[in-house]
């Protein structure tokens, strides 16, 4: 017996090429996420539970329901779309730079900066990303006379990934860390229920602020300006004009010298910038 038919509810037949386009559509207006049509596999997968849950008989059943006023659904359907894979300290060598001479170089020129250092994890999913800067920078901190103040926002379109950020609870297994000493320095081991996981610390977790957010929301709720901004392994999701204009935006909120770190998997190469390439995806606004 089909296990998706026990409760009464049946698979829907296969979803037609028009609805896969309406779908694709909606997904583009409220994300920018542009899917082509060797991912219908991926998006029904994605979305089969979801439809389960709402007993709908068919994928057309399901377009309809996100056309309700309230627009709930949208938010629902973007969470379910977005990929949000990520591990602390990943493509370390960005972390690396920051800490060997970028942030020096940055503190030398910048007093916004010495005031305060501001950065932005701009797709910071499930918050390795953001705590993973956080613990590179407060072992730097921790090496300059004076101290150093700093904050650290991340942001995600997906409402749940930023639930998973804020709770700051991760499998101990998946951490990955480059200095064992980190471990007990920044994080709190669970025990019980939560053996096997481990709390980033308060102290940590206190310079850390998430916010959902939509990378094309008209305006960025952000502080002006940032000093470092992080947008990796995203723009591969977007199509052109979409890339364009994001890394246009990116440009205009980072600081003169400020720097912008993508991911392995994206490139500039064919978009339009007035960023100064340091290589290894690292790009300086030109002061």
């Amino acid at each position: 017996m089909d296990p998706a038919s026990v409760s009464g509810w049946h698979r829907p037949p296969p979803m037609s090429a028009k609805t896969f386009q309406d779908l694709c559509g909606l997904i583009h207006r409220h994300s920018r996420i542009h899917l082509v049509p060797s991912k219908l596999s991926l998006l029904t997968s994605r979305l089969s539970r979801r439809l389960r849950e709402l007993e709908l008989a068919s994928w057309e059943d399901y377009l309809a329901w996100l056309q309700h006023p309230s627009g709930q659904e949208i938010g629902t359907l973007i969470d379910l779309v977005s990929t949000n894979h990520t591990h602390f300290f990943r493509e370390a060598e960005h972390f690396d730079a920051l800490s060997s001479h970028l942030l020096d170089e940055l503190l030398l020129h910048s007093p916004t900066a010495r005031q305060g250092l501001r950065c932005w994890s701009a797709a910071s999913s499930s918050g390795e990303e953001a705590f993973t800067l956080a613990m590179v920078l407060s072992e730097y901190a921790a090496q300059k006379t004076g101290g150093l103040r700093w904050q650290i926002l991340g942001t995600d379109i997906s409402s749940r990934a930023i639930e998973k950020a804020r709770q700051a609870v991760y499998p101990m297994e998946r951490l990955g860390l480059p200095e064992p000493s980190f471990l007990p320095k920044y994080f709190q081991k669970g025990s019980g229920p939560f053996e096997g996981f481990c709390k980033v610390k308060h102290e940590l977790q206190s310079k850390v602020q998430f916010e959902q957010m939509n990378l094309f929301d008209p305006v960025y709720r952000i502080p002006m300006p940032q000093h470092v901004v992080f947008c990796r392994n995203v723009l591969i999701y977007f199509d052109p004009p979409s890339q364009a204009q994001l890394i246009e935006r990116l440009h205009n909120v980072l600081e003169p010298g400020g720097f912008l770190m993508v991911g392995h998997s994206d490139s500039l190469l064919r978009i339009p910038h007035a960023f100064k390439s340091l290589g290894n995806g690292i790009y300086q606004r030109k002061t």
